[in-house]
Formats: C-alpha cells, sequence, structure tokens
C-alpha cells in the first residue's frame, strides 16, 4: 500500500504522491568569453525539461552565443530533456553558434549513444575540453560508439 508522502517509482519517472514536489532542477551558469557554461544537476524527465529549456532560452545573451552544457551533475536524462537539447542544438546552428555538451555521466552518455544522439550532438568529456570547441568551432570526439550491428 502507498502511504502519504511516499513516491512511486516508474521507468524512472518518479510520481509524487500526497502532495510532496519532486525537487527541480538547479543551474549555475558563468559566461565567459564567446560562450556561456550552464551548469546542470538533477533528473531531466518530462516533469524538469520545460525548466532546462526555459533557462537556457533565459541564459542566451544572443541567438548565436556558443553555449556549454555540464551535465556533470545530472543523474537522469530521458527523451523530454533529450528533446531539449536537440532542439536547442538546431536553434544555435540556425543562428550561427553551437551548443556542446560536457561530461556527462556514462549511463547518460550511453542514453546519447543509443539513441544516436551523440552524432548530432557535440559531446565532450570535460567542461575544459567543451569551452575549447565552442570557441575554435571545433565539433566533437563521441565519447564513444556503438557497434552498428547492435540494434540496442
Amino acid at each position: 500500500m502507498v502511504r502519504y508522502g511516499q513516491a512511486i517509482t516508474v521507468h524512472r519517472l518518479r510520481i509524487p504522491i500526497g502532495g510532496h514536489r519532486m525537487p527541480d532542477l538547479t543551474f549555475a551558469i558563468q559566461r565567459l568569453p564567446g560562450v556561456s557554461v550552464i551548469s546542470v544537476a538533477g533528473e531531466i524527465d518530462v516533469a524538469t525539461a520545460g525548466q532546462l529549456d526555459r533557462h537556457v532560452r533565459g541564459s542566451r545573451r544572443q541567438p548565436g552565443e556558443h553555449v556549454v552544457i555540464d551535465l556533470s551533475e545530472a543523474q537522469f536524462l530521458g527523451s523530454a530533456g533529450l528533446r531539449v537539447l536537440l532542439n536547442t542544438h538546431a536553434f544555435a546552428r540556425q543562428h550561427g553558434g553551437s551548443l556542446h555538451l560536457a561530461a556527462p555521466d556514462p549511463k547518460l552518455a550511453r542514453i546519447m549513444e543509443l539513441t544516436w544522439a551523440h552524432t548530432v550532438l557535440h559531446v565532450h568529456a570535460t567542461v575544459e575540453e567543451a569551452v575549447l570547441a565552442a570557441l575554435s568551432g571545433t565539433t566533437h570526439e563521441p565519447l564513444g560508439s556503438v557497434d552498428a550491428g547492435d540494434p540496442c
């Protein structure tokens, strides 16, 4: 039996029971010459993807800005969060900027590999590599590759 205040876990989506609110994502931004670094902590899922989208949009100084999203403190990346990252990447490219992802947990990197998002998104092992790539205009070195014969 579920008691007041407990949370049910269904496919990594935590649904609050009894009015307790799930923790929001937390953000920190560091503005460097030519690039902004946005650090994200928490779970990026269907409930929090909108927060990520609003924060990234609100953090831009200009549409063509280079942005690095530090994922080192992100514990989960769901399809809604992945969609925000892909849309942010597309918007930046349309306006002459770029989006670079930095330091994803191995589980997050694996999600990007399984969905082939790593072939579109610029994913780097560290924040420093991502910043340097953004400033130099280079793309990325994949963190790993999925065997073409492996459907999963």
